[in-house]
């Protein structure tokens, strides 16, 4: 019996993007055990299913396009694998593409270093196209840009500056329209909320962040400025 890894992409919206990190591996593994697929397992005294996600998105946050490693315990086909968990998956959570793993390929965590995300937020006060694009100018512009963090263990001062790759705005009606690109990694991220609490604030652009709808368009595998899909690096 030959074991089968592989690297699904698939969506997480509308009401699923209320799911917690934790609990969608949940749901993964309920959804797989109900289509009657049997998972690899680790090692040891606490044998856990070999299932891998990329970089976790907060709570609220859309997905368009996110990835996840499953190994399963035997050579099925790809596109019967798909259908079948589909089908026990709750709705906005759709699986888009697979793709079986070569041997040795690198799990998503090692590959993934970039995210795109697109941000919709209501104007407190109408702002002039040329009046946003000067504040956007100006915020990269800056060398550094410190943000206050806030945990249990109270606040830390980060400079996420430099985990910005691009910011755009446009005007649409009374709301506008923001295309972010930022890198990730161990070292950590930059949430999108905190890149336009930080614009808002450093630029005086009258942004109502109470209204903030944010969809992660995609994570990418980022190199010499060019983007491509976990699935490209699998092989």
């Amino acid at each position: 019996m030959s074991a089968m890894r592989l690297r699904i992409a698939y969506t997480k919206v509308e009401d699923a993007r209320y799911i917690a990190h934790l609990d969608l591996t949940r749901v993964f593994e309920r959804a797989i055990r109900r289509a009657g697929i049997n998972m690899s397992y680790t090692e040891g005294f606490n044998p856990r299913p070999k299932i891998s996600f990329g970089f976790a998105l907060a709570v609220g946050t859309e997905g368009e396009r996110e990835y996840v490693d499953i190994d399963i315990q035997r050579d099925m086909d790809l596109g019967e694998v798909l259908a079948r968990i589909q089908e026990q998956l709750p709705p906005g959570i759709r699986l888009l593409q697979g793709r079986v793993l070569t041997q040795g390929a690198k799990p998503l965590m090692a590959v993934l270093n970039a995210a795109s995300y697109k941000m919709r937020v209501l104007m407190a006060l109408p702002i002039l196209p040329e009046r946003l694009q000067e504040a956007v100018g100006a915020w990269l512009a800056r060398e550094h840009v410190n943000y206050s963090r806030y945990s249990k263990k109270g606040p830390t001062d980060k400079d996420i500056r430099p985990w910005v790759k691009r910011l755009e705005g446009e005007i649409h009606g009374d709301e506008i329209t923001f295309d972010l690109e930022v890198e990730m990694g161990n070292a950590g991220s930059v949430r999108p909320e905190e890149v336009l609490a930080s614009l808002r604030e450093l630029e005086n652009l009258p942004l109502d962040l109470e209204a903030l709808h944010v969809k992660r368009t995609g994570v990418h595998v980022s190199y010499q400025g060019e983007n491509s899909s976990p699935f490209e690096a699998a092989w």
